[in-house]
């Protein structure tokens, strides 16, 4: 799947982090988060409802090009594809390398008001962007290894955004459904209950890159 994205998307040059398994990385590691940084999901105790939580865990956050300098994300098993993350003003990013760009361009993350285009998705759960247009959402920090979100800290998140993310199996991303089924990250809105067989709620954990 990657390769036919990266093929589709050869102007843009996103770098790939390596990082260590899960199971082999030290827990009791100090986690800086002004330092690049990977992501992964963990279900938290009933997030995943009366469902098996343990394909939504353990997943590692990389982007999926969908357009002209606009990704979203999803998420795999395979970790050779994860990509670095950095934290600015509350900002989560992922640093670029783009011809002609200038030193410390990043793709912003974005959450927006709206459903994954013609995805099966549930209703309520909202698509999440990385791109260089869009408003950047902000009020992002790091509770020890935990990415949280303080709507006190953020000017820019929607109304209904409470910092819940979610993983959810979708029957493909836009406009590359020939690629078929895959995990992509989403936000549920505050009115939504947990309730889908196809989602999980998930915290997200940073890694620093070694």
């Amino acid at each position: 799947m990657y390769t036919s994205i990266k093929t589709l998307a050869a102007a843009i040059v996103l770098p790939l982090v390596a990082a260590l398994p899960l199971s082999q990385r030290d827990e009791a590691a100090v986690f800086d988060s002004s330092k690049p940084f990977t992501l992964h999901t963990e279900v938290p105790p009933g997030g995943a409802g009366p469902f098996n939580p343990h394909p939504f865990n353990s997943q590692y956050l990389t982007a999926f090009h969908v357009g002209a300098g606009q990704s979203t994300i999803v998420a795999t098993k395979n970790d050779s594809v994860v990509i670095g993350w950095t934290l600015s003003d509350s900002i989560l990013q992922q640093p670029i390398a783009l011809n002609g760009a200038p030193a410390g361009f990043a793709y912003n993350l974005s959450l927006v008001e709206q459903g994954p285009f013609r995805s099966d998705a549930p209703s309520g759960y909202d698509y999440v962007s990385l791109g260089a247009t869009g408003e950047a959402t902000t009020g992002f920090h790091f509770k020890g290894r935990k990415l949280v979100w303080s709507g006190s800290n953020s000017t820019t998140a929607p109304e209904s955004f409470d910092g819940r993310f979610a993983l959810c199996r979708v029957n493909g991303t836009a406009p590359y459904f020939s690629l078929g089924p895959q995990f992509q990250l989403l936000w549920r809105t505050d009115d939504v209950p947990s309730n889908s067989s196809r989602c999980a709620d998930v915290h997200l954990i940073g890694d620093n890159v070694a």
